[in-house]
């Protein structure tokens, strides 16, 4: 019996997305589960706060577009709340001219507002997307599936090896040859081959560099821009939205789902450790000392804290914790939510175009190099100088966030040292400042309009949400950290050494992002193994009743 009464067949630690996609799905299964989330509302860094009384803010995660269409209709999100707001235009930037650059989705509007600015570029725009999304539409399938088993041996694994291995072979040769580029090239050489606009390609790049410990010209970073082209919304590729209610709504759908379905989610209950017996986990111990008991354990934690942490190195293979401690898990990602008293005003943009700057994601990032010189900042140990921006203003979409009428306003930037020490006091509020200057140039009367702010560096993402260096990810996303790779070659399909034990998070296939697709693959891995433990079971059973 557990501490309290009550034994489960599943608990999940963590009541991020993922976690909470777990438990839905399980509960849905038939299984008695309990979610436990240290902090007092659900949702990890995918949440909506009241930072301040009546305003309420998406504190870490901001828009959506990953969130896997399959999880949505299962789950039945929409009638638990979700309601996404699709942007439109989708981006923007400001061009070299000062002008606002709106990545419209319409192509015809699109190619006329890049024609003024270069008309190669307008030419080239077109099959660039087409490249991106005929990618995406490859890679697309593989997210709500386990990564292959690359050296397994059982029939099962080999099937999907040679399920891959076939979908491939499908692939012709320039397509499998520009995968093989957009996985392994920069961001930076990729818009360098592409575009001639310095503004158009500072905007793109930024997107490659969302959240990685990396600058534009790293090899590695095209992959990242094409991971945010894997999402959509009703339908439409590459699309992003921001949800009524706040992130925090997507989060609270889950629960009301799982909770629907039976799951017994439970917020102020930090653990302290996963119990392992005889290489079985056995359940989880409270920081207060109560015990919860089940013989299957899922972790939407940090793979490392996971492992290491809760479960204890001398449980695992010494290659494992080896493998682990490599594992790396650093972010230069720095999110400043702040309180206006009014709406950003943009000079030279018409009404028009500055009612849409308002209803977009506007990134502020004049060129390549102005990216690689913060990136570059940042490896140094020093807050960026002139950091990248990306403006969302949700207030002017969904009025709900605030009860006074003022104006919420996200900004994620880049780039932050991940290191706590390179935050020193007074370096946070100094961040923050050059971040308003930045804006200033284009909309003067937001730093007379601030309200209140608050300004979250890497330590703060580390302190508040658990992501382990700062990583919004938890854990960097090269190649070598990716798929079979993702956290580790032993821990890449969910399960681990321990029976039982599974993790769940973003520290899993297929990474970072509000996705839900690591929380609804694990749960679909612990549903087979159970249904495999009990015919494995049936089949000992009738042999025993033959040869009595």
């Amino acid at each position: 019996m557990s501490a309290n009464g009550r034994t489960f067949d599943a608990i999940v630690v963590g009541a991020g997305h993922n976690g909470l996609t777990a438990a839905a799905y399980l509960a849905r299964a038939g299984r008695r589960v309990c979610v436990l989330e240290r902090r007092p509302l659900v949702g990890g860094a995918c949440v909506t706060e009241e930072l301040w009384p009546g305003q309420r803010v998406s504190r870490a995660s901001y828009v959506v577009s990953m969130l896997q269409p399959k999880v949505v209709a299962e789950l039945r999100l929409r009638e638990f709340g979700y309601e996404p707001i699709p942007l439109e235009p989708p981006f923007a930037t400001f061009a070299g001219d000062g002008r606002p650059l709106l990545f419209h989705s319409d192509p015809a509007a699109m190619r006329a507002g890049l024609a003024r600015l270069s008309r190669r570029d307008a030419d080239a725009f077109g099959a660039f997307e087409a490249l991106l999304a005929r990618t995406a539409q490859f890679l697309r399938p593989m997210m709500l599936r386990p990564p292959p088993a690359l050296g397994s041996r059982r029939p099962g694994d080999l099937l999907d090896l040679l399920r891959e291995a076939g979908r491939a072979a499908g692939l012709g040769r320039r397509d499998l040859h520009d995968l093989y580029r957009l996985m392994t090239m920069s961001v930076g050489d990729l818009m360098d081959e592409w575009f001639e606009d310095d503004s158009l390609k500072g905007a793109y790049a930024s997107t490659g560099v969302v959240g990685v410990w990396a600058g534009p010209r790293t090899p590695g970073t095209a992959y990242n821009l094409l991971h945010h082209e894997l999402g959509s919304i009703d339908g439409v590729g590459g699309a992003w939205g921001h949800v009524r209610g706040g992130m925090g709504a997507i989060s609270e759908a889950i629960a009301a789902s799982a909770r629907a379905a039976g799951a017994v989610v439970r917020t102020g209950a930090p653990v302290a450790s996963i119990d392992v017996e005889a290489d079985r986990v056995a359940g989880v111990t409270l920081e207060n000392g109560e015990r919860v008991q089940a013989p299957v354990v899922l972790s939407g934690a940090h793979p490392r804290r996971t492992m290491l942490d809760l479960v204890g190195a001398e449980h695992l293979p010494d290659e494992v914790v080896q493998d682990l401690r490599r594992y790396r898990s650093r972010g230069g990602s720095v999110k400043i939510n702040c309180i206006l008293s009014e709406p950003p005003r943009y000079e030279g943009a018409s009404d028009e175009e500055a009612a849409a700057l308002l209803r977009t994601s506007l990134a502020i990032c004049p060129s390549v190099d102005h990216l690689e010189r913060a990136w570059q900042d940042a490896t140094r140990g020093v807050p960026a100088v002139e950091p990248y921006l990306e403006v969302e203003v949700p207030t002017a979409i969904d009025p709900s966030l605030t009860d006074d009428g003022t104006t919420v306003m996200t900004m994620f930037t880049q780039y932050g040292p991940h290191a706590a020490e390179d935050w020193p006091e007074g370096a946070r509020e100094d961040y923050a400042r050059r971040c308003f200057d930045l804006l200033a140039r284009h909309a003067p009367n937001v730093p007379d309009a601030i309200v209140h702010y608050e300004v979250l560096a890497p330590p703060d993402l580390e302190r508040i949400f658990g992501l382990d260096g700062g990583s919004i990810f938890q854990g960097e996303q090269g190649l070598d950290q990716m798929a079979f790779m993702r956290p580790t070659p032993d821990l890449a399909r969910y399960a681990t050494p321990i029976h039982g034990l599974y993790l769940c998070g973003a520290g899993t296939h297929p990474g970072g992002g509000v996705i839900a697709a690591a929380g609804h693959n694990a749960a679909h891995r612990v549903l087979h193994d159970l249904r495999f433990g009990r015919l494995r079971s049936r089949v000992r059973l009738t042999a025993t009743a033959r040869v009595g």
